[in-house]
């Protein structure tokens, strides 16, 4: 069984100010080589800064588990419809609709 978070976690290291950000903007691409670094405005995390093949790696996984969810929409909606084809309606009828 996945374990689910709502929110990701990070380290304090991965944490850095705006502010420090606009300052030491090579040290922060360096560090987000290895490790996403957090971005903070107020005290509250703003913008995640990402190693570009981490970020591809995320899109093509989100890409795939959309396929994955669409694929299971349309499983469940057939089998409503083999156990009650009563229920269906024709592509015409919808098209006119």
């Amino acid at each position: 069984m996945a374990i689910i978070m709502d929110k990701p976690t990070f380290s304090k290291e991965q944490i850095i100010s705006s502010t420090d950000v606009a300052k030491k903007f090579g040290e922060a691409r360096r560090k987000a080589k290895s490790n996403p670094i957090f971005i903070t405005e107020k005290g509250n995390v703003d913008t995640v800064l990402l190693n570009y093949d981490y970020f591809e790696q995320m899109y093509s996984r989100l890409v795939e588990l959309e396929k994955k969810a669409e694929e299971q929409i349309l499983l469940d909606r057939i089998e409503r419809l083999e156990k009650n084809p009563e229920k269906a309606i024709s592509w015409r009828k919808l098209r006119k609709e």
